[in-house]
C-alpha cells in the first residue's frame, strides 16, 4: 500500500538561509513557533471524497513513558483540541455525527509525554490500542493497523498526535489509519497555539476533503 509523508518545519527554513560562519547560528534565535514541526502521513490510495461523516473522541488519550497504557483526560487544552479539530473537519465538508450513527471516519487524539530518549512508532507500540480501543468505535475484537512508515524518534519532549481511521471499510479484521498528524516542538501543549497547529496540519493535507 502506497503512503506519503509530508513534513513542515519552520526551523529547517531558518537553518538554510545563512551559510556565513561569521554569523551566529540562526537556530539559537528561533521563536517557539519556528521550533515546531508538523508531520503528516496519509494513505495515498484512500479516496477522501468517499467519506461523509466523522465522529471524534470525547476526551484525549495521554501516553507517558512511565505508564504502559494511556489515560484519558479532558483538560481545557483537551477541550480546545477537540473543538479545533472538529471545526477543521467540518470546514473540509465532513459532517459530525455520534458514534451510534456509525460514522465513516473516527478521529483519535493523543498527547504524548516522552521523558526518555527513544520512541518507536510501530504496530507493536499501539498493539494494545491504548485507551481508544476499536471497541470504543463499535468494533469489539478488531485490532488497529499501523502502517510501516512510522520512524524512530530520539527525543525528550511533548507531542500531539491526530489519527484518522476508516470505519467504513474494515479490512482483515482491522481498522486502517488513513491520515495522521504529529506535532513536535516548543509549545505544542499550549492551549493558545492549538488553532494555529491544527491549521498547519490541515493546510499541508489538501487531499483531506469531502469535495475537491
Amino acid at each position: 500500500m502506497k503512503r506519503t509523508l509530508s513534513l513542515f518545519a519552520a526551523a529547517a527554513v531558518v537553518a538554510m538561509v545563512s551559510f556565513n560562519s561569521c554569523r551566529k547560528d540562526p537556530l539559537d534565535h528561533m521563536t517557539n513557533e519556528e521550533s515546531r514541526i508538523y508531520i503528516t502521513n496519509h494513505d495515498s490510495t484512500a479516496n477522501f471524497t468517499a467519506y461523509s461523516t466523522f465522529s471524534i473522541v470525547d476526551s484525549v488519550a495521554v501516553l507517558t513513558s512511565t505508564r504502559d497504557s494511556a489515560t484519558k483526560q479532558l483538560t481545557d487544552y483537551d477541550k480546545k483540541l477537540i473543538a479545533s479539530v472538529t471545526a477543521a473537519m467540518q470546514q473540509r465538508g465532513y459532517t459530525l455525527v455520534s458514534r451510534a450513527a456509525k460514522p465513516d471516519l473516527a478521529v483519535n487524539l493523543t498527547r504524548i509525554n516522552n521523558s526518555y530518549n527513544s520512541v518507536t512508532w510501530t504496530p507493536g507500540w499501539w498493539g494494545g490500542g491504548g485507551y481508544w480501543t476499536p471497541g470504543y468505535w463499535g468494533y469489539p475484537g478488531v485490532g488497529w493497523y499501523w502502517p510501516s512508515y512510522y520512524v524512530v524518534y530520539r527525543v525528550n519532549d511533548k507531542q500531539v498526535a491526530i489519527d484518522l481511521f476508516d470505519l467504513k471499510n474494515p479490512k482483515n479484521n482491522q481498522l486502517t489509519a488513513v491520515w495522521n498528524s504529529l506535532w513536535r516542538g516548543t509549545g505544542v501543549w499550549d492551549t493558545n497555539n492549538i488553532d494555529q497547529m491544527v491549521q498547519a496540519s490541515f493546510s499541508q493535507s489538501p487531499y483531506l476533503s469531502k469535495t475537491r
